[in-house]
Formats: C-alpha cells, structure tokens, sequence
C-alpha cells in the first residue's frame, strides 16, 4: 500500500495522470502513437496541438516532423518556407531540456510583422509555442523537439502550462530516447548484420550517404587485398574503385540504388563491373535498395540504405569447377567457362581472364549447355549458384 501511495504521489507532482505517462512510453516500442502522445499532452497543457520537430541547418536535409492535431496543409509551408522561423531561431539558444513559451524570448510584437505569423501560424490561431529542445535532435548545427502551439485564450495560462511541460520534460525526453535506440533493431540493421556475417560472398552495408557501416568477413579480406575495391576516407568509409574512372562509375551506380531506398527515383543501374589490377576477373558489384526506416526520425541515425552484393569470380572458381566437373562431366575448360560466365562475365572477358580465343570460348560455352541441359546463361548461373562448392578445394 505504501509503494502505491508513493507511486500516486510522484505521478501528481509530475501533473500527468498515469494514463498519459502510459501513452507517452507506450511510444517507445509503437512510434506510430506519437501523434496521439502529441495530441494528448496537447491537451494537458491547455494547447491547441503539438509537434515533435528536426529542422537541419540550412542545406542540409530535410526537415522532419509529426503532428498531433495541427495542419499539415500548413506544416507543408512551413517545411518549404519558414523552417528557420523566429521560434526556430529562438530555440538555438535555450539549453537543451529547458520549458519555454517562446514569444518571452522575442521583442514584443515582432512576431506578428513576419510573413511566417501571416502565412502559418494567423491561419490556424496560433500566438504562442511551448518548447523544449531535445538533444538528439539538435546536433550538427540543428534545432528540434517538443513544441505546443498555444491559441490566444492558451498564451493568458503560459507560465502554469510551462510550468506543466517542465514536469514532462523527463518523460518526453526518455521516450523519445528510447525510440531511437530502438532504430538500428527496429530497420531490420542488426538481424541483416547477421544474415551477412553467414553469407560465403562480400556483401556490405551503406547508410544514405554512401558510407560503409557494415562488412562482413569476406569484404573485409577483399578490401584489404584492394584489389579492384577498397575503401578510403572522404567524410566516412566510402568504396572506391582501382581506376579513377571506375571510381566514378561506382559513385554513380550506388547513387542510383541510394536513390531508390529514398523514394527519389525509380531506376536502377546495371551491376557493375570493376577491374581488377592482379589480372583476376572483374569483380561485379550489385547494390540492392533497402526500405525506409518505419519511423522517420530514424533516419537521423543513418541506418542502412543499400546492400551491397560483390561476386568475385576468382574466390568462386575453384569450388564451383569441381562441383560442376563431377555433376555434369564436364572437362576442366569447359568448367572454367561455365563458372566465369555464370559470375557474370562477357565472352571477350572470359577469353582475357583464360587465354582463350573468343571462338573457343565459345565452343566450350555450347557444349556446357548440351552437357547440362541449360539454354541461356542466366539458367547456368543460377544452376551453379545451386551447387555445393567441393570442400575439397580452397578458394582461388
């Protein structure tokens, strides 16, 4: 009873009932009812609706946010004209975790001179704002967090109701925390690290600005060999190229695939093929688009954006020769040119990679159909890609 009767009393000093402290961490785990937390704390304090709110520094991404019972008709002209606003600007200043009605920041009357008063706030009867900056959310020159838009009758109660978001402040900020620490689970970032540590093949991850962020062990003994790829330090880990124009081709096919995970575009480049300075086949590098983060301020935790799927048909080789050889009988060229062709290689870069004359790679290709039973060169790779390696063999 005691334990109760205290929990009681702290929940009344906080000025929220349990219900609402519920809601608010109810959050963490289910992002999707923070507009209904916005709403609700909204509510308690007496405003007409709230926001939880990311403005970048200018230029340097989008600005995020979500409503509970406010515009978006107008939060639409606030995004594309008024995000460093006289509130925004305000806010720079006030230490993180601070209440604040933000017109005491400002020289009276100033506000309602400014076209952001006349276009988004005169509209929708907002004359005040209270605020509280998060930290997460303002870092890199950024300003962001809670805010509570107040009509005219709310602003005559704004010292009771900063004193109300005060005692919130904690909770807020907490769960907020918490949802964010919960991005790299909730994207699917971690469980995909995994499957990737399994996979026999290169792969790494990208986050949206084309940085590595995760290698699994054979890309990283790729990498190291930098052979045809490796990595170098320009603003993160980024994947450069063996030759400069490659490089650029790199750039370029990863932008696309990035373009995609971001819903900016629609087309996707062809896999790409990189040379390789020891003389081993090209390699051929195959990015793959990942979803957007369920909860938009994940984002500002640069999750994973692109897989990156690297055949390197020099690794390959040995294994698949032998597993083919004895399936299909096979001889050893005509392996060679089955597994080479299945990696994903051209006629005339398979005659380079071997020796060869083009015809004669040409006759060891049709008589690996006859022998196999395939038609096309899709239908061979995805027949090798079906067959256990021979763990008699090492890699190339």
């Amino acid at each position: 009873m005691r334990g109760l009767a205290e929990m009681g009393r702290r929940v009344g000093e906080s000025g929220a009932d349990g219900a609402l402290l519920d809601l608010i961490y109810g959050a963490v785990a289910d992002p999707d009812r923070w507009p209904d937390v916005l709403t609700r704390v909204a509510d308690h304090l007496g405003a007409v609706g709230g926001m939880l709110v990311h403005v970048p520094r200018a230029g340097s991404g989008p600005v995020i946010d979500i409503y509970g019972r406010l515009s978006e008709e107008h939060g639409a002209i606030f995004r594309q004209h008024y995000t460093w606003n006289p509130w925004s600007l305000a806010m720079t200043s006030v230490p993180f975790g601070k209440a604040v009605a933000v017109n005491s920041l400002l020289e009276p009357g100033s506000l309602v001179k400014t076209g952001f008063y006349a276009d988004v706030l005169r509209p929708q009867g907002h004359v005040d704002i209270l605020n509280m900056k998060h930290r997460a959310l303002s870092q890199g020159g950024a300003v962001g967090g809670f805010g509570f838009c107040l009509s005219a009758r709310g602003a005559e109660q704004a010292d009771k109701s900063v004193r109300r978001l005060q005692r919130l402040v904690p909770h807020l900020g907490r769960a907020l925390d918490g949802a964010l620490h919960l991005g790299p689970l909730a994207d699917g970032t971690r469980q995909l690290g995994r499957v990737l540590q399994l996979m026999p093949n290169p792969a790494l991850l990208l986050d949206g600005r084309a940085r590595v962020i995760l290698a699994n062990s054979a890309a990283e003994t790729l990498l190291g060999t930098g052979d045809g790829l490796s990595t170098a330090r320009d603003g993160g880990l980024q994947l450069v190229a063996a030759r400069p124009a490659e490089t650029a081709a790199l750039s370029r096919t990863l932008g696309q695939a990035l373009a995609v995970a971001a819903g900016a575009d629609d087309a996707l480049g062809a896999p790409l093929r990189l040379t390789r300075p020891s003389g081993a086949p090209p390699l051929l590098v195959l990015p793959v688009p990942l979803p957007p983060p369920a909860f938009e301020f994940w984002s500002l935790l640069e999750p994973a954006r692109a897989l990156v799927l690297i055949v390197d048909p020099a690794a390959q080789r040995r294994g698949k020769t032998s597993a083919i050889e004895a399936a299909f009988k096979l001889t050893p060229a005509e392996a060679r040119v089955a597994v080479l062709v299945s990696g994903g290689l051209s006629g005339p870069q398979v005659a380079d990679a071997l020796g060869l004359s083009l015809s004669t790679v040409k006759t060891h290709l049709r008589r690996c159909f006859e022998k196999t039973g395939m038609h096309s060169k899709v239908e061979l790779a995805l027949l090798l890609g079906s067959l256990p390696d021979d763990p008699a063999d090492g890699p190339a």
